[in-house]
């Protein structure tokens, strides 16, 4: 261990023992893992770097709300909660290999979006950045607190990581825009119909009544009763 802090760093190695395997499995150990730990937490580190010059610490009272974002900043919103719902949800439960995945999928998510959302070219874009860049190394610091104390630092903050609090995620932020539901008539599957999330069993009943497969089905038949379960399916009985 002491070769690897050396060659690589405590960070590395901790970030790659976590990543490698389920906490109770047995590992063969590879320097392959502590090597592509690195690679991640270089990755981060320059993702910092791209987002420092348009980082704002007044992100909180700036950031648009679930309903009034963008859909460009609300992805992005969508995205840093997502990842702190699973971080949180994955050390809970001593799920450390998932929650390094969980983070290293959601630094993918920030630089796919950066390709085409720079965050120069919005303030709500800007702020949506700030808070994921500051996510991102509030969640990571339990695995690598030296990182990500130092990336904390260069945000202009004082003291430590652990100082700071643990991110919460907004529930607003993990529901998703639109949701599929199945529409059957008497039982059987006639048609999927993509709906907001916040649809009504009143809208989904007349949504799934205005479909032209299920009109086809129910052509000559009078209907009796529309049976709603929300969020999953609507179903119109018509003997």
């Amino acid at each position: 261990p002491d070769e690897v802090v050396e060659s690589h760093g405590a960070d590395a190695l901790r970030v790659g023992e976590l990543f490698v395997a389920p906490f109770d499995a047995d590992v063969n150990w590879s320097d392959d893992i502590v090597v592509a730990a690195e690679r991640f937490l270089n990755r981060v580190f320059r993702l910092a770097a791209r987002l420092s010059p348009t980082h704002d610490r007044t992100w909180r009272s700036g950031v648009p709300s679930a309903s009034e974002a963008s859909a460009e900043v609300r992805e992005i919103r969508r995205a840093t909660h997502r990842c702190i719902a699973k971080s949180t949800e994955d050390i809970e439960r001593f799920a450390f290999n998932t929650y390094i995945a969980a983070l290293m999928t959601f630094v993918n998510e920030i630089n796919d979006a950066l390709k085409s959302n720079p965050s120069e070219s919005d303030k709500e874009l800007a702020y949506a950045y700030s808070e994921a860049l500051e996510s991102l190394i509030l969640l990571l610091a339990p695995a690598a607190p030296f990182s990500c104390d130092e990336l904390w630092e260069s945000l202009g903050y004082e003291g430590f990581t652990y100082q700071a609090g643990w991110p919460v995620a907004d529930p607003e932020l993990l529901r998703a825009d639109l949701m599929t539901i199945a529409v059957q008539v008497n039982g059987k599957l006639r048609d999927t119909l993509e709906m907001p999330a916040g649809a009504s069993q009143g809208e989904l009943e007349q949504a799934a009544l205005a479909s032209e497969r299920v009109q086809a089905h129910l052509a000559g038949k009078t209907v009796r009763r529309v049976i709603v379960v929300p969020g999953r399916l609507v179903n119109v009985v018509a003997p």
